[in-house]
C-alpha cells in the first residue's frame, strides 16, 4: 500500500515538473508528455485526481481552462514530434474541456477575464500551429477548433477579426481543400463576419 501510494506521488510531482517547458510571455509552452508518450496514461490519471480534488464549481472551471491548455501544448509537442496524425483526437479533447466554460451570464469577473484572455492566447497558438501542418486531417482539426472558439460570446473583436480574414482566406486560397470543404470555410466565414458586425 505505501509502496503504491510513494509511486503515485512520485509520478504527480514528475509530470507536474514535466508539464510544459519554459514559456515566454503570451506563449503557453509545450508539452514533455503528450499523446504519443508512453507515460501519457499517467497524465490521464493525475488530471482525474486534479478534478476530483476541485470541490468547487469555480475550482471546476479553472481546471477545465488548464486541462484545455495542456490539450494546445500537446498539439505543439505533437506538431514538433512528427506526430501530426494526434492533433485532431488532441483538439477534440481540448474542446470537450473549452465546452465545459461557460461564455456568458458567468458571475465571477475575474475568472471571466482569466477565460477571454487565455482564449485569445489559444487562438494566437492555433494560428502558428497552422501554418506548420502538412496533415490534411490536422489542418481541418485546427480550423473547425477555431471556429468554435470565434463563436463563443466571450472573444473580443480584436481576436475573431483576425480568425474570420483566416477563414475568408483559406476558402478563396487553399489549394489543399476541395469544393465542399471550400464552401464550408466560406459560409463559416460569412457567419464569423456577421457576428462580427452584430457585436460592434
Amino acid at each position: 500500500m505505501k509502496t503504491t501510494v510513494v509511486l503515485a506521488l512520485t509520478a504527480f510531482i514528475f509530470l507536474g515538473s514535466l508539464s510544459s517547458a519554459l514559456a515566454k510571455e503570451n506563449d503557453i509552452g509545450q508539452s514533455q508528455i503528450h499523446p504519443a508518450h508512453p507515460f501519457y496514461f499517467l497524465k490521464t490519471i493525475r488530471e482525474n485526481l486534479e478534478m476530483s480534488m476541485a470541490l468547487t464549481p469555480r475550482v471546476r472551471l479553472i481546471r477545465q481552462l488548464e486541462f484545455a491548455t495542456r490539450r494546445l501544448r500537446e498539439t505543439k509537442a505533437l506538431l514538433n514530434n512528427n506526430r501530426q496524425d494526434l492533433i485532431e483526437p488532441t483538439l477534440e479533447r481540448y474542446w470537450f474541456h473549452i465546452s465545459k466554460l461557460p461564455d456568458q451570464d458567468l458571475k465571477d469577473e475575474e475568472l471571466v477575464l482569466r477565460i477571454k484572455e487565455s482564449l485569445v492566447i489559444h487562438l494566437k497558438t492555433l494560428d502558428t500551429i497552422y501554418s506548420r501542418l502538412s496533415d490534411p486531417g490536422a489542418k481541418r482539426a485546427v480550423r473547425s477548433t477555431l471556429n468554435r472558439i470565434v463563436n463563443r460570446a466571450d472573444i473580443p473583436i480584436s481576436a475573431r477579426l483576425p480568425v474570420c480574414n483566416f477563414l475568408a482566406k483559406e476558402a478563396s486560397t487553399s489549394a489543399d481543400l476541395n469544393e465542399t470543404e471550400k464552401a464550408i470555410l466560406l459560409e463559416r466565414s460569412k457567419n464569423c463576419f456577421q457576428r462580427l458586425h452584430t457585436n460592434l
